[in-house]
């Protein structure tokens, strides 16, 4: 079961906050409990639900807004005031959000007493080669770092988008258990419990993913948006056509836009996949123009809508409702 722990987290009793962007975007500008051990920031939605999860009583927040992904935005002077408030700061990883890499090379520069926590770290990353195919085991050592990146949409040699294999995310709760007792190690046994505790749960989502898509008729998916669902193809043997590579931005061009027609009627393509927080013009226009009978959402769930948001979703509520159902028409499961 998940622990919980009154008024000790991260060695503080309690730390006073000013107004600062919600877990979700939202504004608290009130003090933090008497009974509220501590505050972690974190710079995405996963990896805040990660920390959230693993740190129980703490005051998770994700700095960036409710309904954004966070790679080019900017945030405002804030944004920094609050990490450097805080007791632990856990970001994906460098060369992610480049906004978040200047605030960690800042506080290490000023020596700030935040722990640092890099969500990625000790996890096997795919190569960002091949963005268009995703087909096939990963054959390759991934024992080099993510090499830094020039602008917001760069992710150097790697791709980033961890998360949507469960295995490779049990290793991210971890990492995050270990970095939060690297500063608090009176909880390390609670942090612990809570990481294995929600490693299970990884596992259980893990397990229902193969076991419903193993009855698949179909081995190739069509993604009207930016490849961000490799991880899913490699862990569960299926092929991803995309219109885009890794950049969440890129726009398609009228050849990308062929290229997709051509997957359709060569893959005899039933449902296209829309990414939810990107554009779905792509999506309508190849429904309309091929024989596919409909767009079906999926996400790397950079965010939430705000749908989800009410229903209290968290990453594996969308694993689960959103893309294994979208997954399971689009590779005619029977």
């Amino acid at each position: 079961m998940r622990q919980t722990r009154r008024n000790v987290l991260l060695g503080t009793a309690a730390v006073a906050m000013g107004s600062v962007t919600g877990c979700l975007g939202t504004s608290d500008a009130g003090s933090v409990p008497e009974d509220d051990g501590g505050t972690i920031q974190a710079s995405f939605f996963v990896v805040s639900d990660f920390a959230d999860h693993v740190a129980a009583d703490a005051d998770v927040r994700n700095l960036v807004p409710f309904g954004q992904h966070g790679h080019g935005w900017e945030p405002g002077p804030d944004v920094q005031r609050d990490v450097f408030d805080a007791d632990a700061f856990v970001y994906v990883g460098d060369g992610f959000q480049p906004w978040a890499d200047k605030i960690v090379q800042n506080v290490r520069n000023d020596g700030a007493d935040v722990n640092i926590i890099e969500a990625w770290h000790g996890v096997d990353l795919l190569d960002a080669s091949g963005d268009h195919d995703a087909h096939g085991a990963d054959e390759h050592d991934h024992e080099e770092s993510p090499t830094e990146t020039h602008d917001d949409h760069d992710h150097g040699a790697k791709d980033p988008h961890f998360w949507l294999d469960p295995s490779r995310a049990k290793q991210s709760v971890r990492t995050i258990a270990n970095g939060l007792a690297e500063r608090d190690p009176a909880n390390e046994s609670t942090y612990a419990e809570n990481a294995d505790a929600y490693a299970e749960r990884l596992d259980s989502l893990d397990d229902t993913y193969a076991e419903r898509l193993s009855g698949r008729t179909r081995d190739t998916v069509l993604v009207a948006g930016h490849n961000s669902f490799r991880y899913l193809a490699h862990r569960y043997d299926f092929h991803v056509e995309a219109l885009t590579g890794l950049a969440p931005d890129a726009e398609p061009t009228p050849k990308d836009v062929r290229r997709a027609q051509s997957v359709v009627d060569e893959h005899d393509v039933e449902y296209v996949l829309a990414p939810v927080f990107e554009s779905d013009r792509a999506a309508t226009q190849l429904v309309r123009e091929t024989d596919a009978k409909e767009a079906l959402p999926l996400t790397p769930v950079p965010t939430l809508t705000e749908e989800w948001n009410e229903k209290g979703w968290g990453y594996l509520d969308v694993m689960e409702q959103v893309n294994l159902r979208s997954l399971e028409r689009a590779l005619g499961v029977e």
